[in-house]
């Protein structure tokens, strides 16, 4: 309760402006000790009511300021020098008459000089007082002028991070058009066949890999055995629609099983290796999934082959949008601390992403078991 009251008090105008004027009286209380007025806290309590004056006062101006009628310059703020020089007015005659009251009635020894009203002391009085009014509307402005930068650039970060997340989503859920062309006409083929278990069981399939690709945060890592799991359904799709022909592996170091990385990321690199690779060859070939730790980084690569020596055309240099937007999610996620390099190989090509190494808190240990492919846990 006390701890929600003082950030109120803190986060108003009342904060500050009991501040400033709590620090102008005990200046005051001050200087009449230290020229033999009064002693200490003397002239601090005889000011209690010109304080309360001066607090009201600073945040009616305030209020003033602030109010948005009457509009337009020409009309507020001529309005609002007129509010100070009356405000400086009322607390000059009040500081004045009211130690005057108390000099005649409660403190004989001021009457020396609580009684003076000579029009240098009044100007000098009004002169602290204007001061004070300016220099707590001044603060006052100032604070909420910083409010309003700070509520702006936290819409602004709020605005810049859910536009992060719907590129991210954006960038993880693009799926490959020509992969769901494939699998509809393979499932289309199966029911052609009336091969009604073979087609029911690839709809199955597809239902999976489409429930693991859209259900999760785009914006989370994940455990690596998730996004394994994802990459083995989209592949169990694959190996469907291509049969004995497609050979696959996936390798995972026992040591990179913990690792959690960006939901989706293996998927585009996956995607090339069967569009460029596998579908581009006449007979067989293998495609593998690895996954190691080096150097306190989680190595994962994609890699297919052929096995009868054909040479797999590809572009040296892909400009796949499914790399490129792999890329742009491991920028947006890590900075400089991943990267993700792809190029022809020994009898293949090779797609390999380095990232740092985040343990799962859950542990991601699992078996790499699947029905029709060859699973390894190195």
């Amino acid at each position: 309760m006390i701890d929600r009251l003082r950030t109120k008090f803190r986060g108003t105008a009342l904060g500050p402006t009991v501040v400033i004027w709590t620090f102008g009286y005990i200046l005051v209380d001050f200087i009449a000790f230290l020229i033999g007025r009064t002693p200490p806290g003397l002239m601090l309590a005889a000011s209690v009511l010109m304080f309360a004056l001066g607090v009201a006062q600073t945040l009616t101006l305030n209020w003033l300021r602030t109010n948005e009628r009457p509009s337009g310059l020409l009309l507020r703020w001529p309005l609002l020098l007129v509010a100070i020089a009356a405000a400086t007015a009322l607390q000059t005659l009040f500081d004045v008459y009211w130690l005057r009251w108390l000099a005649l009635h409660v403190q004989p020894a001021w009457q020396e000089w609580a009684l003076d009203l000579s029009l240098q002391r009044l100007l000098g009085v009004a002169f602290l007082y204007l001061w004070t009014f300016c220099l707590a509307l001044t603060l006052l402005w100032a604070m909420r002028a910083s409010g309003l930068a700070e509520a702006s650039s936290a819409r602004a970060a709020s605005a810049e991070a859910a536009a992060a997340k719907a590129v991210a989503a954006a960038l993880r859920l693009q799926l490959n058009p020509h992969f769901l062309f494939n699998t509809l006409n393979s499932i289309s083929s199966l029911v052609t066949l009336g091969r009604r278990e073979e087609a029911e069981e690839m709809i199955q399939r597809l239902a999976d890999f489409l429930r693991a690709s859209l259900n999760s945060d785009p914006m989370e890592d994940v455990p690596l055995s998730h996004e394994i799991e994802t990459i083995e359904a989209y592949l169990d799709l694959e190996a469907a629609r291509f049969g004995e022909r497609l050979s696959i592996s996936i390798e995972i170091a026992p040591d990179a099983e913990a690792a959690q990385v960006p939901n989706f990321i293996l998927q585009p690199l996956v995607e090339n290796a069967i569009k460029h690779g596998v579908s581009a060859l006449k007979g067989p070939a293998d495609l593998s999934v690895e996954a190691i730790r080096e150097d306190g980084q989680v190595v994962l690569s994609v890699f297919n082959t052929s096995p009868d020596g054909e040479e797999i055309s590809r572009p040296r240099t892909s400009t796949g949008i499914g790399l490129a937007n792999s890329r742009q999610r491991l920028v947006q996620r890590y900075g400089k601390n991943a990267r993700l390099e792809t190029g022809p190989v020994e009898d293949g090509y090779r797609a390999t992403i380095w990232l740092p190494f985040v343990p799962d808190s859950l542990g991601g240990s699992r078996s790499f078991a699947s029905a029709g492919m060859a699973r390894v846990t190195a």
